[in-house]
């Protein structure tokens, strides 16, 4: 229940930050589905799909709309190799449906390359990710974006010194994303933060739910873009 209200008390401190001049903030729904699978000792394979949905969205100066409008569509695949004890190499594809509540949609193909580290520190778990992405639009007459993602995570369980099936977990996490050679405003840095309980109902499945925020700068004039989101995410191999 501790979690549970320190969840509901971080949604609430981010739902109320105060807004910019013609900035936006969004509350949203994000549920995601990952499948995981083994190659041999080191190769691994993976499959997962989101469904971004708008629930309520705020302009300044405007009265807030409030609506079910899913918006982006999400499909990717990847391939893992376990490097060393700590270090994994991995590569994928996703597919995107962009603005599928307009008329006119958009379509994205992204190629990733990711190098991964984890180390435990008795009951705790750190993780750190580097992810490169070439980003694909029709919107964009397919020009590549470049991108580069660095994650750092925490994740514990919550009862005795390792987790076990039936038992439940914490997880945090924060994130920086760049457009590294792109100049224009549409492209400012992103950062992430999350926090989520978990629970491990059995060997091959997993269930997990938080909150996201997702901020960045959207013009010169500092204005921001804010979004707030409920991830629940289900996890089987």
């Amino acid at each position: 229940m501790k979690i549970v209200s320190a969840c509901i008390l971080l949604f609430l401190f981010l739902a109320n930050r105060p807004a910019f001049s013609q900035s936006r903030s969004s509350l949203e729904l994000l549920p995601q589905l990952s499948w995981n699978g083994e190659l041999g000792n080191r190769w691994s394979w993976s499959l997962n799909t989101s469904l971004e949905s708008r629930l309520s969205e705020k302009t300044e100066g405007q009265p807030a709309t409030t609506s079910f409008t899913p918006h982006t569509f999400n499909f990717q695949s990847g391939l893992a190799y376990q490097w060393t004890s700590d270090l994994s190499l991995s590569a994928g594809y996703q597919f995107g449906l962009r603005d599928i509540d307009e008329d006119e949609q958009d379509i994205e193909h992204r190629l990733l390359q990711q190098l991964s580290w984890a180390q435990r520190w008795g009951k705790y778990r750190t993780r750190a990710r580097a992810r490169t992405e070439q980003r694909f639009f029709r919107s964009d007459d397919w020009q590549v974006r470049h991108r580069w993602r660095l994650r750092g995570s925490l994740d514990f369980p919550l009862e005795g010194e390792r987790l076990d099936p039936r038992e439940t977990y914490l997880n945090a996490q924060v994130e920086w994303l760049a457009n590294i050679f792109e100049k224009s405003s549409s492209f400012y840095p992103e950062t992430r933060l999350y926090a989520g309980l978990g629970w491990l109902i059995n060997d091959h499945y997993r269930l997990e739910n938080g909150i996201e925020w997702r901020g960045r700068r959207i013009d010169a004039e500092n204005n921001r873009r804010q979004r707030l989101l409920y991830r629940l995410t289900f996890t089987f191999r």
